[in-house]
């Protein structure tokens, strides 16, 4: 795994740009037009959308990046294998990202991915 990304639904993509950039000074690793991920220092990275379930229990998501595609379908298979609760891998070309999602034991919401640019 390369590294992990926190998400969290926000409302306002500019204010969150304006705090977490210019207040507390993250660098913004990736602009994907619903979505600004920044970098947390060398310490992960943080995301916010606009695209999140309205339900403020389902906003959040913990995402794993890893550096190749067939990193991604291999942890597909090893989730799979252990009866977890997986969606099928696929490419998503609005994020220029090949994921897949999943559920821990308390339902929250697991990302696993690899950017393709």
């Amino acid at each position: 795994m390369k590294d992990v990304i926190h998400f969290y639904k926000t409302y306002d993509l500019n204010e969150v740009r304006k705090f977490y950039g210019d207040v507390l000074n993250l660098k913004l690793y990736r602009d994907q037009g619903k979505c600004l991920i920044f970098d947390m220092d060398g310490h992960g990275k943080i995301g916010f959308c606009t695209h999140h379930p309205k339900n403020m229990a389902e906003s959040t998501c913990i995402t794993f990046v890893y550096e190749r595609r067939v990193d991604v379908e291999r942890m597909h298979n090893h989730l799979k294998s252990r009866s977890a609760e997986v969606s099928k891998p696929k490419l998503n070309d609005e994020f220029k990202i090949y994921h897949f999602y999943a559920k821990d034991p308390d339902g929250h919401t697991l990302e696993f991915q690899t950017f393709l640019n």
